[in-house]
């Protein structure tokens, strides 16, 4: 039961960094001083619905969600140096996610060996 508590705590405190994180580099791109909560509650679903399905030994997942995201968010019609700096912002936000949601899936499946590890080192 601890060990459980102790990874919800630290996905919670990773989804917090990255919602900071995220959150600095859009008011660079953007140019804006609030905080977009939309966006971060969408990046947080989305890294929810990677690392349920990746625990669950679905990667196919991976690719539909890949899928999904360029078919809607790529433009392809312009090719001015504002698209391309967008759609690398984009690419680079969701590689991020995706690895966010695959060291989840790390965490929970060594989640044993990770706290023998602590103990270990703690008692040392």
């Amino acid at each position: 039961m601890i060990l459980i508590l102790t990874i919800a705590i630290l996905i919670i405190v990773c989804e917090l960094i990255l919602a900071f994180l995220f959150s600095l580099i859009a008011q660079q791109y953007y140019k804006k001083s609030e905080i977009d909560m939309k966006s971060i509650s969408k990046g947080s679903i989305e890294r929810l619905f990677l690392t349920i399905f990746m625990f669950n030994g679905i990667p196919h997942a991976l690719t539909f969600f890949s899928a999904l995201k360029l078919a809607t968010r790529l433009k392809h019609d312009d090719k001015t140096g504002e698209t391309e700096k967008f759609n690398s912002y984009y690419l680079i936000g969701n590689m991020v996610s995706v690895t966010v949601s695959l060291f989840y899936v790390y965490i929970w499946n060594h989640a044993a060996d990770i706290e023998n590890g602590l103990d270990h080192f703690l008692n040392k």
